[in-house]
């Protein structure tokens, strides 16, 4: 079942201004990757659950044609009044019913939005509109990371970084167990594609 959150204007507005988005360099990772399974121009990308488009927007400049689709109304007109990019679209919809032809999409990216979809259902879909040698990129990120801040003290922002997380740990959807890590690595193990990447 997928569950549907982050809908409001309000939270739409918020969402975009406080959303992690992937590095540049995991998304060239991305890109390479993509490239190499197809050994061609990579045409068409497909950001399913975009949110308000920021990763949207990182793949524009890889790509002649980029598509966020995600089911929220407030996102999707969020990512629109932001967008600059000639190449993107957007588009309403389920992630589970993509409205692309079969064998059509070069490549097909979740970032931390794969977790909130009926993922059964998404990965037969991804598969249906994926090109042969099409790339499917399942992005997030977790809590049990450390980060850096220029002129910051390591020390000191991860320590804050772990007691924000703990206050946070009791609001913690139970759709998502104890780390949503687990959901990825159960995806990963059951992707029956021959080329893959943790």
């Amino acid at each position: 079942m997928a569950h549907r959150l982050f809908e409001g204007k309000e939270h739409a507005s918020s969402y975009r201004k406080y959303r992690i988005a992937p590095s540049d360099h995991l998304i060239e990772h991305v890109i390479d990757f993509a490239g190499k399974q197809k050994g061609g121009p990579l045409e068409l990308a497909v950001d399913v659950g975009c949110g308000s488009g920021q990763g949207t927007v990182q793949l524009a400049k890889h790509f002649a044609s980029v598509v966020g689709t995600d089911i929220s109304p407030a996102q999707i007109q969020e990512a629109l009044e932001h967008a600059k990019e000639p190449n993107i679209t957007y588009r309403q919809c389920v992630a589970e019913e993509l409205p692309f032809a079969d064998g059509s999409v070069d490549l097909i990216t979740a970032m931390s939005a794969f977790h909130w979809f009926d993922r059964p259902r998404f990965l037969q879909e991804a598969h249906r509109v994926l090109k042969p040698h099409g790339c499917l990129a399942l992005l997030n990120y977790t809590v049990e990371m450390d980060l850096s801040y220029p002129g910051c003290c390591l020390q000191s922002l991860n320590q804050v970084c772990k007691e924000f997380y703990a206050a946070l740990h009791p609001y913690r959807s139970p759709h998502l167990g104890a780390s949503s890590i687990e959901l990825y690595r159960e995806a990963y193990t059951s992707i029956p594609y021959a080329n893959k990447e943790w």
